[in-house]
């Protein structure tokens, strides 16, 4: 498809992850798109996004402190709404595409329509997979109006928007999230040794376990830290737990000094990794790593998951978590826990078994996965609407 220019509003508000690559590869490849960035973190995505002709808009809104729960949220309601109220006045749009949407955003829907005829949802899949049913009815202005929602319909998200909101299929034009680590992986992973990746870790000789992907409670470090103490006898004496925490940290989650804690109580040698990492760093610490542990409550297509697909390691999983396309091929790419009780044993199975094969047809997805795959979806998608 011919490009062209086009302008987007991004509205991201509260989450950081993907939104710097969705821009840095949109504007890479078609410079020609007009971006606009609303953020609640300026100063941060503006030392992420390489191209400064990007504008980035400052969600200029108090944070709220208020020990009643019910005036709290009222606040931010109203807060949020003469927010928008004043910021539509400002510009208008080809696309306005909202990212990690919240319940407060259905409050301001009429706002988004006024700056564009286009109105796309980008769900992440926490973003619904982890709310009650009366949060979920709050979201249903959003979705419903909505003109498209960026996931597939036939996958367990998809699913699940389906079931949840009163949405036609035809609107739902599968998700454009890729990964760094997957490109930087399929262009350069080969020069990377096991060896090298563990040492840039200092895990030199160690049998690496990862724990989780994120600092969020819902990946069960701790869970996780229980069921591998309770078998650390059957595991390798150079065994080390691999935390990744250096993203993911919102009120109320996983106290990090607790997990730190409960390894020393334990005596199991762990690795908590906090600082902002490189995507090579990041493919490397997949490298490093020997087995990943992947039990969290819910989840969608989680990109970490693939990016140790592509780095062959063992991988324990959740079978409550779906992967319908990669589950589509056997043998399956992990090594099945269907109650957190049974994590333990299934550690050890893991360890003591040989790897399993990935089907080609997974690792076809997995790479499929990458940025300069998905970034070009996107782009024909917004062309085609505009």
């Amino acid at each position: 498809m011919e490009n062209k220019k086009y302008s987007v509003l991004i509205v991201a508000l509260y989450c950081y992850y993907h939104i710097p690559s969705i821009i840095n590869h949109l504007k890479e490849k078609y410079p020609l798109v007009e971006l606009t960035l609303l953020t609640d973190s300026p100063e941060r995505m503006s030392k992420l996004i390489e191209d400064k002709s990007v504008r980035i808009e400052w969600y200029n809104v108090s944070p709220v402190k208020c020990r009643f729960l019910w005036l709290k949220s009222w606040i931010i309601k109203h807060k949020q709404i003469l927010f928008f109220a004043d910021f539509s006045k400002k510009r208008r749009y080809d696309i306005v595409n909202v990212h990690f949407p919240n319940k407060y955003m259905s409050y301001v829907y009429k706002y988004l329509r006024r700056m564009s005829k286009n109105v796309v949802i980008s769900p992440w899949g926490s973003d619904i997979l982890r709310h009650d049913q009366k949060y979920l009815k709050e979201l249903a202005v959003l979705y419903e109006n909505a003109d498209y929602i960026t996931v597939s319909p036939n996958y367990t998200l998809g699913k699940k928007i389906r079931e949840v909101f009163t949405i036609d299929s035809k609107k739902m034009v599968g998700g454009f999230f890729g990964s760094d680590v997957i490109d930087f992986g399929v262009k350069n992973g080969e020069a990377i040794s096991i060896d090298d990746a563990k040492k840039r870790f200092g895990l030199d000789g160690r049998y690496v376990i990862a724990c989780g992907y994120n600092q969020r409670r819902q990946q069960r470090h701790k869970e996780i830290i229980d069921a591998i103490n309770k078998v650390k006898n059957l595991l390798p004496q150079n065994l080390t737990l691999l935390f990744q925490m250096n993203y993911g940290k919102t009120a109320n989650e996983t106290d990090l000094d607790e997990c730190k804690m409960t390894c020393r109580e334990y005596g199991l040698d762990a690795l908590f990794v906090t600082d902002f990492l490189t995507v090579e760093d990041l493919y490397k610490m997949r490298k490093a790593t020997d087995m990943f542990v992947h039990v969290q409550t819910t989840d969608s297509a989680a990109a970490s998951v693939y990016e140790y697909i592509l780095c062959d390691k063992k991988i324990v999983h959740g079978s409550w978590i779906k992967y319908e396309s990669l589950e589509a091929f056997k043998p399956l790419f992990y090594f099945p826990v269907n109650r957190l009780e049974d994590l333990g044993e299934v550690i050890v199975k893991a360890y003591k078994s040989d790897k399993i094969a990935i089907p080609q047809g997974v690792m076809d997805i997995v790479k499929n996965r990458s940025w300069e795959n998905n970034i070009t979806r996107m782009n024909d998608f917004f062309m085609s609407i505009v």
